[in-house]
């Protein structure tokens, strides 16, 4: 063998060892990397969770709670244009009251817009604009529904026959927004 040759083989096998010494460097500072962001990225991913499961379910009480107001609006409006044609009421007074006070209390989405706020904080993006569709419903119900509780503590103002649609609608696009965000929530827990 000559000179070259040997020159050769000692060059292959140090290029060779270079690259194995190089690869398990590597392979020890992604296993280095993962055993320190690991943990991170679990108690991030928790907090996601726990934001996510928050805002769902404060958003299904605030829909439950609802769907009950929407219905109330829609008697209270029947027995205001029964009284008003000077025929008799279907509710007594302490119903109406009760009516009053339900709608009065749904009204409140306070609960939900803190929710949304802290999924907005967590991310991602996609989740976060689908949380803020669920505020964003839950605050037009709210407005809707106060809007019907005025008009029958103001009874001069009066309540237009349409309001009890427009709660009813808003209900379902509360309702439609909460489960498309349970949807991108959900796709975004199970991809990790």
């Amino acid at each position: 063998m000559g000179d070259e040759m040997m020159i050769a083989l000692i060059g292959a096998g140090s290029a060779l060892a270079g690259a194995l010494i190089g690869g398990a460097a590597a392979v020890a500072a992604r296993a280095a990397r993962s055993a320190y962001f690991g943990p991170l990225d679990v108690a991030r991913r928790e907090g996601q969770r726990e934001a996510y499961v928050a805002l769902l379910k404060a958003a299904d009480i605030y829909e439950a709670e609802t769907a009950s107001a929407v219905e109330y609006a829609r008697l209270l409006l029947e027995d205001s244009t029964r009284g008003s044609a000077h025929r008799p009421l279907r509710s007594g007074p302490d119903e109406l009251a009760g009516y009053r006070n339900s709608i009065s209390s749904a009204a409140t989405h306070h609960p939900v817009t803190a929710a949304a706020r802290q999924v907005e904080l967590e991310g991602p993006t996609r989740v976060a604009e689908a949380a803020k569709a669920v505020r964003a419903a839950a605050r037009q119900l709210a407005v809707t529904l106060t809007g019907v509780e005025r008009g029958f503590g103001h009874p001069a103002e009066g309540l237009g026959p349409v309001i009890p649609d427009q709660a009813h609608e808003q209900h379902e696009a509360l309702r439609s927004a909460i489960n498309a965000f349970a949807s991108v929530a959900g796709k975004r827990l199970n991809t990790w």
